[in-house]
């Protein structure tokens, strides 16, 4: 009857139908938690990272919208996505069980499909550590304001905030990466500009102490075409001091991997501007 019920309301706006009783059971509380960390996860995301019944899972988060724990940002109408799974993020009533603060705010279609494609490859990644035989583990992922903030501890204003800056830890080993979610709008120019400062950040101990890291990191970069990897690569061999190019920087198209076939990150399908040697990310 629910279900049924759920289908009749509105996509986008709550229903003033539903009794506004819910009992939060604790797979509720990490979907909320885990819409918290990422920003933004559609459905399909969320019943990877907790696996159920497609139907159920589908329910429950109409639910959690329609009772005021999750919202579904309206600019998600604007842009065409693969597949018809609602997007959703924290809502007052969720950051409440949580015992958060979240600022409510519109998000402009821009910003929410970039910030989609980040999480396509933190979710992405997520399940790829689960299936490495030797079993890493995310050292911590940092994103947003929370890395602005953390980077502006320098005492000065970052020239560059990454995307995201995220490590992965295996027994006594840790691998640091920045990362970079490209959808085409950037110019060339000022992409090369990035990767400068990101070449002179390996000297910059202020820095490195900040983020608890040594010089030696690595700059991913997601493109949303095979032709855009390419594009940025070739360009890239002017961001070091050589010219020649670098094996730090390390490009891929998100059509390589995907939330059904995870592990394709871990494959050594990453290329540098330096040659066309393929990398992988724990080397």
């Amino acid at each position: 009857m629910v279900t049924m019920a759920l289908q009749r309301f509105k996509k986008f706006e709550r229903s003033k139908e539903l009794s506004k009783k819910l009992v939060i059971q604790p797979r509720d509380l990490a979907i909320l938690s885990d819409v918290a960390d990422y920003r933004f996860l559609d459905a399909e995301q969320i019943l990877a990272l907790h696996p159920g019944s497609l139907r159920n899972t589908q329910t429950r988060l109409a639910l959690l919208f329609h009772l005021g724990y999750l919202d579904r940002p309206p600019s998600q109408k604007l842009f065409a996505r693969h597949g018809t799974s609602f997007i959703y993020s924290l809502a007052e009533k969720g950051a409440q069980a949580l015992g958060r603060e979240t600022k409510m705010r519109e998000v402009a279609f821009p910003y929410l499909a970039h910030a989609m494609m980040i999480s396509a490859f933190r979710c992405t990644l997520t399940l790829a550590l689960k299936k490495q035989p030797d079993r890493p583990e995310f050292g911590r992922w940092v994103q947003g304001y929370e890395l602005k903030d953390l980077l502006s501890r320098r005492g000065e204003k970052p020239e560059l905030v990454p995307d995201a800056f995220f490590s992965i830890e295996r027994e006594r080993t840790r691998w640091n990466f920045f990362l970079e979610a490209d959808r085409s709008t950037m110019s060339r120019e000022r992409f090369l500009d990035k990767l400068k400062i990101y070449w002179k950040w390996r000297n910059d101990e202020r820095l490195l102490k900040t983020l608890g890291i040594s010089k030696f990191f690595r700059v991913l970069t997601i493109t949303y075409s095979e032709e855009r990897k390419e594009n940025l690569r070739a360009i890239s061999k002017n961001a070091d001091d050589s010219g020649q190019g670098t094996s730090r920087f390390l490009f891929l198209s998100e059509k390589t991997y995907s939330l059904t076939n995870p592990e394709k990150l871990f494959s050594p399908l990453w290329l540098s501007p330096k040659d066309n040697a393929a990398h992988s990310l724990l080397e």
